[in-house]
């Protein structure tokens, strides 16, 4: 799953999505990475650090939408 996300993002920087696309795989597979540390995760897809707080906050949303009845998963 973590080679599935590092090649999505970085795909997606091609087409300047690079974060929306980070955002998109943490919501979707937050599930599985629950317990993971943030800036552990960033150093395995290689992304920067500071991207720990971005995947913190989805996340916590991911937690908010479960809590109003709304699950994201990949089809």
């Amino acid at each position: 799953m973590i080679e599935q996300i590092k090649d999505a993002v970085h795909t997606a920087a091609i087409k300047n999505q690079k974060l929306a696309m980070f955002h998109f795989q943490v919501l979707t597979n937050a599930d599985e990475l629950a317990g993971i540390n943030p800036k552990d995760f960033c150093r395995e897809i290689s992304v920067p650090t500071h991207y720990a707080t971005e995947f913190t906050q989805m996340m916590a949303l991911s937690r908010l939408l479960r809590e109003h009845g709304i699950r994201l998963t990949h089809t």
